[in-house]
């Protein structure tokens, strides 16, 4: 029997709201009722010209005008509710997209991009963990640095990226691969420009893992004959709302 698979997207899901997490991942719904997300999908974009940014050879080979035609070229409207809708974002994305391009031509890092926007999986035991990783970058000392790219926050915390699961697992993900390097983790905020990083300990990833395994068990083993839902703040812009309220009974007001 093949074993099952987990990403922080999925695992971040079931601590958001086991309800939600049942609907999306064990019920044909999931694949039905996701709706096209302009948030998602702006990121995307940003992600695709970033990942050509870097792929190009940054700021040192790629002119500003052809990053700006390369951006224009891979913007994609799909997701979007209306082409005046994209093209607002696609503004919005355009300046965030030349001030870091023109961060990365006036102070160029001395660390090397080893690759961008790639898929790793690692045999867990139980499960098998998955993700995709915005960027790698290995420093001179031989550190490698996993940055992940968040399009929607305006800043970020070296106490943000210290509690933030999907690095982690993206540090256990590409342990796998480069066992022997010390890693660091980062948070790369494109509203702010602002780029945080930590390092992570062998020690204290071990300690992740042991946790991430007996979340995961508790998932495996959850019963989801039973299901309540209760009102939190996210159920308002649920996909999934109306399957809870016709189905489970949950009153959409969330004083009931």
């Amino acid at each position: 029997m093949r074993k099952p698979t987990f990403s922080p997207t999925k695992i971040n899901t079931y601590l958001l709201c086991r309800v939600k997490y049942h609907w999306a991942y064990l019920t044909p719904y999931g694949r039905w009722m996701r709706r096209p997300n302009p948030a998602f999908t702006f990121g995307a974009n940003l992600h695709r010209a970033l990942e050509y940014f870097h792929n190009a050879g940054g700021a040192e080979q790629l002119s500003p005008e052809a990053f700006h035609q390369a951006f224009e070229r891979l913007w994609r409207d799909a997701g979007f509710e209306t082409a005046q809708q994209s093209e607002q974002f696609k503004q919005a994305g355009l300046e965030l997209a030349q001030r870091y391009y023109q961060t990365h031509a006036e102070q160029p890092p001395e660390a090397a991009v080893l690759f961008t926007e790639r898929a790793l999986r690692r045999d867990m035991g139980r499960y098998i963990l998955t993700g995709r990783i915005d960027r790698v970058d290995e420093h001179p000392d031989g550190a490698l640095e996993i940055i992940d790219y968040k399009s929607g926050r305006a800043d970020v915390s070296e106490a943000q990226v210290r509690n933030d699961l999907a690095l982690h697992c993206y540090a256990l993900l590409l342990q796998e691969h480069y066992p022997d390097r010390p890693l660091r983790i980062a948070l790369y905020a494109l509203r702010a420009n602002k780029k945080v990083a930590v390092e992570v300990s062998p020690e204290s990833l071990d300690e992740f893992r042991q946790m991430l395994n007996q979340l995961v068990g508790q998932i495996l083993d959850e019963d989801w004959e039973i299901l309540t839902p209760r009102w939190i703040d996210p159920c308002a812009a649920c996909e999934f709302l109306n399957l809870c309220v016709s189905k489970l009974g949950l009153a959409k007001d969330a004083s009931q």
